[in-house]
């Protein structure tokens, strides 16, 4: 519902009414407003309500310079770290997604960034610093999926646009993925950093009147989603 505009940024979320339209009790409804919390997507207030967290550019660059830390180090760490399957595995998504003329391109897309974010995280060896990068990935992916149908709707953002940009982020994965590979764990990190700041430049300069990112999570050249 939030991800359709259904429920839009700063509507109240009462436990009450959202149970009624979803035809569950209360119970669940609190904790899935709990959970949303956690990742960032609903803000609680201290009279114990609820609403949908609105997003502007300085919070998204805010999400994209925690991520850097966080997905640089993952990668560092987990150099040297993945198996044979691993490798097997995520050169199976990148073929996928290799071919943008392909029947469903997009979602093969999606699966070759997620598989590969969430497995850098998972092969870090830290159990904390994977969960909170799942959070904050999901967090942009939640952002960037509300952003893009509004764009695509108003005019600003065609089909075009969704290709080169993945394409773009395709060959930005391949190479995070080659690196990995050579074991160079310096490199890793500056190959995700630069992926990363590519997300947010992108994210942030599609918003209306953004003002251009400051501090890390900046850089030069088309971006991309991550």
């Amino acid at each position: 519902m939030i991800l359709s505009g259904e429920l839009e940024p700063s509507s109240p979320l009462q436990e009450t009414d959202l149970a009624a339209r979803l035809g569950v009790s209360r119970t669940p409804v609190r904790e899935a407003l709990g959970r949303l919390s956690e990742f960032g997507v609903v803000v609680t207030r201290a009279n114990h309500t609820a609403v949908v967290r609105p997003l502007g550019a300085e919070e998204l660059v805010h999400f994209h310079q925690v991520r850097e830390a966080l997905e640089g180090m993952a990668v560092e760490l987990a150099c040297g770290k993945l198996t044979a399957e691993d490798f097997a595995g995520l050169d199976a998504l990148a073929e996928a997604a290799s071919d943008s003329e392909r029947p469903g391109y997009l979602d093969a897309f999606n699966d070759f960034d997620r598989e590969l974010h969430a497995l850098v995280a998972e092969r870090s060896g830290n159990p904390v610093l994977a969960r909170e990068i799942g959070k904050l990935h999901r967090l942009t992916m939640i952002v960037h999926e509300q952003l893009e149908p509004i764009l695509i709707q108003g005019g600003r953002y065609g089909p075009k646009d969704q290709v080169r940009l993945r394409q773009a982020g395709f060959e930005q994965h391949c190479k995070i993925v080659a690196l990995l590979r050579d074991g160079s764990a310096a490199a890793c990190r500056q190959a995700m950093i630069d992926h990363i700041r590519y997300s947010c430049e992108y994210k942030v300069g599609l918003m209306p009147e953004a003002a251009p990112p400051r501090g890390p999570a900046r850089t030069k050249g088309r971006p991309t989603p991550a």
